[in-house]
């Protein structure tokens, strides 16, 4: 264990910390427990002053935030106009929603409504046209992931042009490339309770993509009702929000429409889909409520 000097601690906060930490987070958790009260001290100092390094996150005792600074200025006039993503996704759903890179989207699923299904179609369709990484919670483990992959109506190559990580929590963490799609199959709460954290993982995500990178990310909702778990929180990050129940699938919110004379909110299809639920058959316009 380590007795942290003023140095070593303000230098870790300044090269290594990133966001929210816990103070016995400092040099990795590796300072003696003995300096605790110094730690806090020290830290107290740099949450003061003109230019402060930190800000204590009041609602936890312990949290603190670095300070962000050396911002370098937006240039959005030299950007391309009206650049769309590549991304495609079932349903045919991109002649309804204009996607913009660097966004995510949201689908929204009841148990055994497709979700799973829609999100590795999602991936078999992009496989080719972008470096695509699906990161999976394994709930059904590896045997009913490689059945549902091989039961689909598009051939998967061998060796498979994406990659697989098996991910249940901290999503955000694998988020690194550029002009990459991330398929998140799914983001659940933790300890099964704690849903307003969902939309704060969420925003953690879309904060990570960059250079034309796209999120799409599941979510568990009850069904019967258009936002999981998590609420209204889970909808602010979202450019296309979809909600998946039993043979049914709704546009809840597009932020862009392909079309401005057709906005696609509350457009709604209805199918059916084979055991695997990887194929969606039988797709038609859905008017009922």
């Amino acid at each position: 264990m380590i007795k942290a000097t003023k140095y070593d601690i303000e230098a870790w906060i300044k090269t290594i910390a990133t966001g929210e930490f816990h103070y016995k987070e400092v040099l990795n958790g590796q300072v003696d427990p003995s300096s605790f009260s110094n730690l806090r001290k020290v830290i107290s100092q740099m949450c003061k002053g003109d230019e402060p390094l930190l800000e204590p996150i009041g609602r936890k005792d312990g949290w603190y935030r670095v300070i962000q600074d050396g911002i370098i200025p937006v240039d959005w006039q030299g950007v391309e106009a009206k650049k769309s993503s590549p991304l495609i996704l079932p349903f045919d759903l991109r002649k309804y929603v204009f996607i913009y890179p660097n966004t995510v989207i949201i689908v929204a699923g009841s148990k055994s409504s497709g979700k799973t299904g829609f999100l590795y179609r999602t991936v078999a369709l992009n496989m080719l046209n972008m470096n695509t990484i699906l990161l999976s919670n394994m709930e059904g483990g590896k045997e009913q992931l490689r059945d549902r992959f091989f039961a689909m109506d598009i051939e998967i190559p061998n060796p498979a042009p994406f990659a697989v990580l098996h991910v249940t929590e901290g999503f955000h963490d694998y988020i690194k490339k550029p002009n990459t799609l991330y398929v998140i199959d799914y983001i659940d709460a933790p300890e099964g309770m704690d849903f307003y954290l969902i939309g704060a993982a969420i925003s953690k995500i879309r904060k990570k993509l960059m250079d034309g990178s796209v999120a799409v990310i599941g979510l568990q909702k009850p069904l019967g009702r258009d936002t999981a778990f998590g609420g209204e929180q889970t909808l602010k990050d979202a450019t296309l929000y979809i909600a998946l129940d039993n043979s049914k699938l709704k546009i809840v919110d597009a932020k862009v429409p392909a079309n401005k004379k057709i906005h696609p909110k509350n457009m709604a299809w209805s199918f059916l889909y084979s055991d695997e639920g990887t194929n969606f058959e039988n797709i038609q316009p859905y008017h009922g409520d």
